[in-house]
């Protein structure tokens, strides 16, 4: 393809699947998947690693990116906030068929195709992953990758908890707004879901009652009781998500 040939809106859909699929750190032209993508499209590596950086500045749940995307990098996000999963559906479809034909040839890609089922249930999969993945991603950068109870950094152990649960969010207002997300160590992500602990409108610790004070909980989760959490720089976490956690989810 021509250095400087415009991006078309089929183009930009497998780019911006791509950008919800890749961990972040992970968007740079050294990355196995960013380089299938270029094979595809007929374009350098470096090229696809800028859209994606492109993509990344129209972003509202970042604050990073290179701030000079085109008109299509804008009207994908405004897609996405109108109509999430079948904005995401379309764009993986792409990038799948794309994929699966270079997979093929022997070209090696990470993160779409892995472990994925045959069939039609991998649309479906992949999807339900980059919605997962992006909302992992805007946490941790709300979060600066730290646990917001205990400060941990280690990124493997770190978990982007839902305050109120996927399974009941709204898709498109709630699933994946920062707002609805704490980030947690694994063991008190564990606690918050199962409604051991939660936080309140001051955004501090509540232990439930049903954790006895005599056993090890004293120590992993009763000194932690009445402190206020890490508050995130950007997307403080939201009155009506912590009212459906503090109602519905915790044990009390």
């Amino acid at each position: 393809m021509a250095a400087g040939q415009k991006w078309t809106w089929e183009e930009t859909l497998e780019a911006f699947a791509l950008y919800l699929l890749l961990p972040s750190g992970q968007h740079h032209k050294n990355n196995q998947d960013v380089i299938a993508l270029a094979t595809a499209l007929g374009r350098s590596p470096s090229s696809i690693s800028f859209k994606l950086g492109n993509i990344k500045a129209h972003d509202p749940s970042s604050q990073g990116g290179l701030h000079n995307g085109s008109s299509l990098d804008r009207r994908v996000w405004d897609e996405y906030a109108e109509r999430a999963d079948e904005l995401t559906e379309e764009a993986i479809d792409h990038l799948i068929t794309d994929f699966s034909a270079l997979q093929s040839g022997g070209l090696v890609v990470e993160y779409l195709t892995r472990d994925l089922p045959e069939g039609k249930d991998r649309t479906v999969v992949a999807t339900a992953r980059a919605n997962q993945n992006y909302f992992r991603s805007a946490i941790l950068e709300n979060y600066d990758k730290k646990c917001c109870l205990t400060g941990l950094s280690v990124e493997k152990l770190l978990v982007a908890s839902h305050i109120k649960p996927w399974s009941v969010a709204d898709p498109l207002t709630e699933r994946l707004s920062p707002e609805n997300g704490l980030l947690l160590d694994a063991l008190h992500d564990r606690a918050f879901d199962r409604g051991l602990m939660t936080i309140d409108y001051d955004l501090r610790v509540v232990v439930s009652r049903k954790v006895p004070k005599d056993t090890a909980g004293e120590d992993l989760l009763w000194r932690y009781h009445g402190n206020r959490i890490r508050v995130p720089g950007r997307f403080k976490p939201r009155r009506d998500f912590i009212e459906y956690h503090n109602d519905v989810v915790f044990l009390g």
